[in-house]
């Protein structure tokens, strides 16, 4: 019998749901580590974010940085490589434990939220350069059409499983990854929309509390952003296991 979307999103859900408390947990973590990076490394965005706010609606993100002065400019892009640096560290422990979890307790190990974060540790600096390139790639997806981008998130979506489960190059499984999504498109396309859809509205909604809320207001917003990023590695992880 051909595997269907149901079947999968409802096997996922199960297994989200089983395992709900590690994962939560899990993304805590990670997420407290973005933004604890976030508040060490970032200078205060007081006078930015008023000059951002001042400006007219109408102006283009390059307009608006026509007019900043050297300094704001300086701290803007402080800002960014700050950011990207959090999101990229966060990220790595929150995909490296959730897939080190799921993968112990599929072979019926016994472990935590902190062994697998332990456990995932001689991988981060191969899926920190493969979330970079990812991220990189995407992005750039994204300045030329929105389309483009959509397209190589969808495509590259396995990448991380197949580099922690086979243990193998960080280009060669985002190589593998390719073929094996399309073949399976109608399976693992809508679940990484929807996942993209979910992030965008959550940093539009968190976005509306300036450039840098508070800290409760940012680990929040992080925290309920990896539960949503943990909720699609389970299905990928299920997915990739079922059609391999």
């Amino acid at each position: 019998m051909p595997l269907t979307a149901n079947q999968s999103y409802r096997d996922a859900a199960q297994q989200f749901k089983q395992h709900f408390k590690p994962l939560l947990l899990i993304s805590l973590l990670s997420a407290f580590v973005t933004v604890l990076l976030l508040k060490t490394f970032l200078p205060s965005t007081d006078p930015l974010s008023d000059f951002l706010q001042n400006g007219e609606s109408s102006d283009s993100l390059f307009a608006l940085i026509k007019d900043m002065s050297d300094d704001q400019r300086s701290v803007l892009m402080h800002i960014s490589a700050v950011m990207t640096f959090s999101a990229l560290i966060g990220n790595t422990l929150l995909v490296g434990g959730v897939l080190k979890y799921l993968s112990a307790t599929a072979q019926g190990q016994a472990t935590s939220a902190i062994r697998a974060i332990g456990a995932s540790a001689p991988v981060w600096p191969r899926l920190l350069i493969q979330t970079f390139l990812l991220t990189t790639l995407v992005q750039l997806g994204f300045y030329v059409l929105i389309v483009p981008g959509v397209v190589l998130m969808v495509l590259f979506s396995l990448s991380p499983v197949l580099l922690l489960e086979n243990d193998r190059g960080l280009l060669k499984t985002m190589k593998q990854s390719v073929p094996l999504v399309w073949k399976n498109i109608r399976l693992i396309a809508p679940a990484v929309i929807a996942w993209f859809v979910v992030r965008m509205a959550l940093a539009f909604i968190f976005g509306s509390f300036g450039l840098m809320p508070n800290s409760l207001i940012l680990l929040i917003s992080n925290v309920v952003a990896h539960l949503a990023s943990a909720l699609l590695l389970v299905y990928l992880y299920r997915i990739t296991a079922q059609i391999r």
